[in-house]
């Protein structure tokens, strides 16, 4: 019933994880009735992120490309407690911490939670890149975990410790969790600053 260019930008609207059928469909109405400026803005601005926005060498945040050692805003302030590492999925999960307004240590993107139900494995990971990261520290360091409760943050979790073993890091790196004031299957993305701030500093050892 509606021409193929809608129908068609409507189905890719869908690639994005939040958007549903209804949702898409409307995003791709609302293109139409948008001000051409408005419109070629919006096409620009999507290039741009395309092409200046990467990942950070060092723990996988976002960071621009104009960074000749591609390192994000965190890892290049000298100011932030390089004893401490937050252990996140998502790059998105940096910022979700960062509201916290107390942390002030240092960062590494996983990624993927190890999750073998879902075929996802260590090597779609980057604990590797974390093992070595941790080796080549000349400090002890405390692995601070934030990861949603379930089955793929506990196999995580243990072959993270199995890692550690493994490269003999165990005298060197603590590994501990966010505490008191999180519900028991809480979700990062929804958590507020002032719970996020209390289970920071509640945090226990793993």
């Amino acid at each position: 019933m509606l021409p193929e260019p809608i129908s068609d930008l409507a189905e890719k609207l869908r690639l994005f994880p939040s958007v549903g059928h209804r949702s898409s469909l409307k995003l791709a109405l609302d293109t139409l009735s948008m001000p051409e400026e408005a419109f070629l803005g919006l096409v620009e601005a999507f290039q741009t992120i395309r092409s200046k926005v990467y990942f950070c060498s060092v723990c996988g945040f976002f960071c621009e490309v104009s960074d000749p050692n591609q390192l994000c805003n965190i890892c290049k302030n000298r100011q932030r407690n390089n004893r401490q590492i937050c252990l996140v999925e998502k790059p998105t999960d940096v910022i979700n911490v960062e509201k916290s307004a107390i942390y002030n240590g240092l960062y590494h993107v996983l990624g993927n939670l190890i999750s073998p139900l879902d075929n996802i494995f260590p090597h779609q990971t980057t604990v590797a890149e974390l093992i070595e990261r941790l080796k080549k520290s000349s400090t002890p360091i405390e692995l601070i975990l934030f990861f949603k409760a379930g089955f793929a943050s506990e196999a995580t979790t243990a072959y993270l410790r199995e890692s550690i073993q493994q490269n003999n890091l165990t005298e060197k790196i603590t590994m501990t969790r966010l505490a008191q004031g999180l519900p028991l299957y809480y979700n990062p993305d929804t958590l507020d600053q002032a719970t996020m701030a209390k289970a920071l500093e509640d945090r226990r050892l793993v």
